[in-house]
């Protein structure tokens, strides 16, 4: 079972290593213009390399296979990108369809490769990865899918980025203990100080959907951990 790995990998590489520079880069790639493809062909090596690092132990049997993975992970953001302005839909419709995307060929490849992953990892080894993955998905793969899809909401999420880190990793390692109900007390703090300085998160916009949202998100993701 390596499918943690993965995702770890994948959440690493498109939400923590991607700089800002890096994904406007990619969105510049034209099929026709070959020195538009940098920033698009930086990506994909950059996840080779990462889940080649994760999977270290593996490597002389999956390397091929990583090397394909790559390559279906660049020619889909290569897709996305061109399909952005020739679709009628939400950004955020063509951003979840392009994860979720993502997350399917994980599980493919997870599939291909099972019988190769000898000897299989330690229950310890995949709970950790798990946890990791997990980490980076409430704190930075939530925090972007709010500012990729709805622009307006970049001032608020830099404003409330810390807090929100902490509040979210607070409630997801509660409800990792079975301790979920205890979770949403963990947003308190940030309500009292939007409060005390004049701008409650209730009344910002989109404040209390994000709020709610990142308490479900953070704790239906420590209840299955």
């Amino acid at each position: 079972m390596i499918l943690p790995h993965l995702i770890f990998a994948h959440l690493l590489a498109d939400y923590v290593l991607q700089t800002d520079w890096l994904a406007n880069r990619k969105g510049q790639f034209i099929v026709r213009e070959i020195h538009s493809w940098d920033g698009l062909l930086l990506h994909g090596l950059l996840l080779g390399l990462v889940t080649q690092a994760v999977l270290l132990r593996y490597i002389g049997a999956l390397w091929p296979y990583v090397v394909l993975l790559a390559l279906f992970h660049t020619l889909q953001d290569g897709l996305k990108v061109w399909l952005g302005p020739r679709v009628s839909v939400q950004p955020s419709v063509l951003y979840f369809l392009d994860q979720g995307l993502h997350l399917l060929i994980l599980v493919i490849f997870q599939y291909l490769v099972a019988d190769l992953v000898t000897p299989p990892p330690a229950t310890t080894e995949i709970s950790l990865m798990a946890l990791l993955a997990s980490l980076v998905a409430v704190t930075r793969f939530y925090e972007v899918s709010w500012w990729a899809n709805w622009r307006d909401m970049i001032a608020y999420m830099k404003r409330w980025q810390l807090w929100g880190y902490l509040e979210r990793t607070t409630m997801f390692l509660l409800s990792a203990v079975n301790l979920w109900w205890l979770a949403p007390l963990a947003v308190i703090p940030r309500l009292y100080v939007s409060r005390h300085n004049g701008a409650p998160i209730w009344e910002q916009k989109r404040g209390l959907l994000e709020l709610l949202l990142g308490i479900a998100f953070s704790v239906i993701l420590g209840v299955v951990h």
